[in-house]
């Protein structure tokens, strides 16, 4: 007999359903019905699984079909086999998010979590303390992709991650945000555009992209800044700004959350740019699980 990953090849596993049934109910008109087939359909086919394990596996006494003893010893990895199944395969989308402890994967910059994640963690920790939130950092095409094969149930970006992305990514608008300057104290008395330009900068590259909205809008002017140094990270900036009297444009959001710490100066940004959006992108609304359309509405709501 040939056999594939330990099964004989052709073996029909419906036969599993056909042992599980009989074992619990001990009658073929009962567990028939339980499957929803005749009882003659039942017996062919508990003829072709005795017939593939070599034994009878049940034995008609006093009215019952008694399970043999190589029965009593596959039945409880049958059974485990059946349930395991059930529970990957068809899980149940009833989602109660008070008990629940799902864990939900995010794909994030520093920045889109800093603005987003501690008031979201505050509040799941009141209403849903056993749900857990992982944060990832990739590249925006990986996130992406990872979001598309629903290795990850979100990513939450800026308005840019929309451009040339897929149609039927979900796009749910969290809050808008303006770019300013800030610049170490005492260094500026104000901030136009012939300062900003002949200024040293830093240049934040959120998603490893290094040529974002601000150098964009420039080029159309005919201008280009001068980069001193460039980071991944928004919190880097202001630690490598007042040690070199260097300035970065940032939204005004962490910038309430970096002047708490450093002295420096907030200027207007002196040329037209578009807001700042942070959005959280999933796959499309009609495929998002129980448990994900769930934790959209928490966000949108908070925001």
């Amino acid at each position: 007999m040939n056999f594939m990953h330990g099964l004989p090849h052709g073996f029909d596993l419906n036969l599993l359903l056909v042992f599980n049934a009989l074992y619990q109910h001990k009658n073929v008109a009962k567990a028939a019905e339980t499957l929803f087939i005749s009882p003659s359909a039942f017996s062919h086919a508990l003829n072709r699984l005795r017939d593939t394990l070599q034994d009878p596996l049940f034995v008609r006494m006093n009215g019952e079909m008694k399970p043999t003893k190589k029965s009593e010893e596959i039945a409880p990895s049958i059974s485990n086999c059946l349930s395991t199944l059930s529970q990957n395969l068809f899980k149940n989308s009833d989602f109660d998010y008070a008990t629940s402890d799902y864990e939900f994967v995010i794909a994030a910059t520093e920045y889109t979590a800093f603005s987003v994640m501690p008031l979201l963690v505050k509040h799941l920790r009141t209403i849903a303390p056993n749900i857990k939130i992982k944060i990832i950092s990739e590249n925006k095409q990986c996130s992406i992709d990872e979001l598309m094969l629903g290795k990850i149930d979100f990513v939450i970006g800026y308005s840019e991650l929309s451009e040339g992305s897929p149609n039927h990514l979900e796009v749910f608008q969290c809050f808008a945000d303006r770019y300013v300057v800030i610049a170490p104290k005492n260094i500026y008395q104000s901030m136009n555009l012939e300062s900003f330009i002949s200024a040293q900068h830093i240049r934040v590259s959120s998603w490893n992209e290094h040529y974002g909205v601000i150098d964009q809008s420039l080029k159309k002017m005919g201008i280009r800044r001068q980069i001193c140094v460039e980071v991944p990270h928004v919190m880097l900036a202001p630690y490598m700004m007042q040690s070199a009297e260097l300035i970065v444009t940032l939204p005004l959001k962490a910038v309430d959350a970096i002047k708490k710490n450093h002295e420096i100066d907030i200027f207007e940004l002196p040329f037209s740019v578009p807001e700042y959006q942070v959005n959280v992108y999933s796959v499309e609304k009609s495929k998002l699980k129980a448990c994900q359309n769930w934790l959209v509405d928490e966000i949108l709501s908070l925001f």
